[in-house]
């Protein structure tokens, strides 16, 4: 398993402000990726990419509301 963090000073957040913060990935080197975004102000985005395919994608600002949670099947 791999996992990268990576720090970054300026991205548009889910709150549609520009602000800093982390970046974590993971892999299994059998298909399963994993993508985490935290943002300073609380915001952050989650994404899983599954051995099958599907990919599950879910944002929430910092007030805790749900933006997007998505589920994609494979094929």
């Amino acid at each position: 398993m791999t996992t990268t963090v990576t720090l970054f000073d300026s991205a548009l957040a889910p709150c549609r402000h520009l602000r800093g913060g982390e970046r974590m990935t993971t892999e299994d080197q059998q298909g399963l990726f994993t993508e985490e975004v935290m943002f300073s102000c609380g915001c952050h985005s989650h994404r899983e990419e599954f051995h099958d395919g599907s990919v599950h994608h879910q944002i929430v600002n910092h007030h805790g509301k749900v933006l997007v949670d998505e589920e994609l099947r494979g094929e």
